[in-house]
């Protein structure tokens, strides 16, 4: 949703960050933008914009577990990078030596 509400070249930068890459998208991460899509506001259109968007995305199903921890398992068994802007999720990630990309600014970091 950060690369909605915060219009950003976030797929060349991340190319030129790390070369070429295939976003993905958790299903329950999915299922967490669809509720937030239903509201109403300013939040809910940024929701519904983030899920259009994601549509070209890979797809990889949840476990079961809480969402962020899905997250970093699935980064773990893909061996892949995590991008969010939650401090917690970020926090984890990097616990679990994982790689995190980030808003700021405008651009994309890499920590």
């Amino acid at each position: 949703m950060a690369v909605v509400e915060t219009p950003t070249t976030w797929f060349e930068d991340i190319v030129d960050r790390i070369g070429k890459f295939e976003p993905v998208l958790l299903e329950c991460v999915g299922e967490e933008l669809r509720g937030l899509a239903r509201g109403k506001g300013g939040r809910s259109r940024t929701a519904r914009v983030a899920l259009d968007m994601s549509r070209r995305f890979h797809s990889l199903a949840c476990g079961g577990a809480r969402v962020d921890d899905e997250i970093i398992s699935a980064a773990s068994a893909e061996g892949a990078i995590v991008a969010t802007m939650d401090a917690d999720l970020a926090r984890a990630a990097k616990a679990a030596h994982i790689r995190v990309i980030s808003l700021r600014k405008g651009r994309v970091g890499l920590q």
